[in-house]
């Protein structure tokens, strides 16, 4: 099986040189970059109800049947996500990205760490210098159909928006084939944590 490796991809936009020395000073100010400060503008407009809250091009994510969800980066599938294997991914991005720092959990550069999301499949996310990278490795192959990168805004926007769909899931207390209480049942009742990290693994090398 062949490894999709998509790199980002980057567009050019014409401004006056006077807005361009203005951008590069507001970029200056923040302590950023001037294609952060265009990212947070359009993260303002998706807040506003101005734009659509998605990402397009990058990922589509959607819920299915009112208990999984549908995920793909840059047109690759994920297996089917429960909202637990959803929060534990954006809470693995969210640590790449330095948004929220998970205890135990630390990404240098050219490191990265895969999420289990059972019968062989895994998400690994990672870091690369100040992009945030992603593979998927294929359960049934053991190997990685995906290799990517984007900028950790994105991330962070596709962490965010891996928890908001999470939130539509509608999780059963009872599993139909075992009639045991569900993994939902015993957290909200046994006070077990969020966020399990033991289904997150170094990347092997």
């Amino acid at each position: 099986m062949t490894t999709l490796t998509i790199r980002p991809t980057q567009s050019s936009v014409g401004i006056p040189s006077e807005r361009l020395a203005q951008l590069r000073a507001l970029a200056h100010h923040h302590g950023v970059s001037a294609v952060e400060i265009i990212e947070r503008a359009i993260r303002r407009g998706v807040e506003a109800g101005e734009i659509a809250d998605t990402l397009p091009g990058f990922a589509d994510i959607a819920v299915v049947d009112d208990d999984v969800l549908f995920v793909t980066v840059r047109n690759v599938s994920l297996p089917l996500l429960d909202r637990y294997q959803a929060n534990l991914i954006a809470a693995v991005i969210d640590a790449a990205t330095g948004t929220a720092p998970l205890p135990g959990l630390e990404f240098k550069s050219g490191s990265a760490k895969g999420v289990d999301l059972g019968h062989g499949n895994k998400f690994y996310v990672g870091r690369h210098a100040k992009a945030v990278t992603f593979a998927i490795v294929d359960g049934r192959s053991s190997q990685t159909t995906l290799r990517t990168a984007t900028t950790a805004s994105i991330a962070t926007d596709f962490a965010r928006l891996l928890r908001k769909h999470a939130t539509e899931i509608i999780s059963p207390v009872i599993d139909a084939r075992t009639g045991q209480p569900t993994e939902h049942y015993v957290r909200i009742t046994g006070g077990v944590p969020t966020t399990d990290l033991s289904a997150v693994q170094e990347a092997q090398s």
